[in-house]
């Protein structure tokens, strides 16, 4: 349970405080479906357009092969580039948890997604199936995720000092 949640709504009870946070989990998570797919599609056309040929490849080849039809294919990668959203959305969550340390609330938040994350792209098979592969995969999502969150911080600092600075 939040101390924040509760300061912020601090006629809720022990169990409005759940439903509230359950509501949120539920809206974090739709709204991060959308976005997931949404991310996942773009990224296709742009892969489509960067590829030069004129043609839209919806798949890779290794989920085409593995899934049996393309509509099978797009099917699973939609739910997965989905999943992918919803677990970036809601994990956010884990920053509420004013009892934890930044640290614990960063390393189970770089988890959970990174764990999704390449789950996912392996499945998808957007990336070969090589240790090497994911070696470098998992370097590269490092750098993003250092550099996403190295932005975040400095935003929520900035916001802070000019809160600060208006009281």
């Amino acid at each position: 349970m939040s101390s924040r949640t509760k300061r912020c709504h601090p006629e809720l009870d022990s169990g409005s405080i759940r439903r509230f946070i359950l509501k949120e989990f539920f809206k974090r998570a739709i709204m991060g479906f959308v976005y997931g797919v949404f991310i996942g599609q773009t990224i296709l056309i742009l892969e489509s357009l960067a590829g030069g040929n004129g043609s839209f490849n919806p798949v890779s080849a290794y989920l085409l092969q593995h899934s049996g039809s393309q509509m099978a294919a797009v099917i699973i990668q939609y739910f997965l580039t989905g999943i992918i959203g919803i677990s970036f959305a809601t994990t956010t969550l884990i920053f509420e948890i004013d009892s934890w340390s930044i640290t614990a609330q960063t390393a189970l938040h770089f988890a959970i997604t990174a764990v999704v994350m390449y789950i996912s792209g392996f499945l998808c098979g957007w990336f070969p199936h090589t240790v090497r592969s994911t070696i470098i995969w998992f370097a590269i999502f490092i750098v993003i995720y250092v550099i996403m969150w190295a932005g975040f911080m400095l935003y929520f600092k900035k916001q802070t000092k000019k809160i600060n600075e208006a009281l």
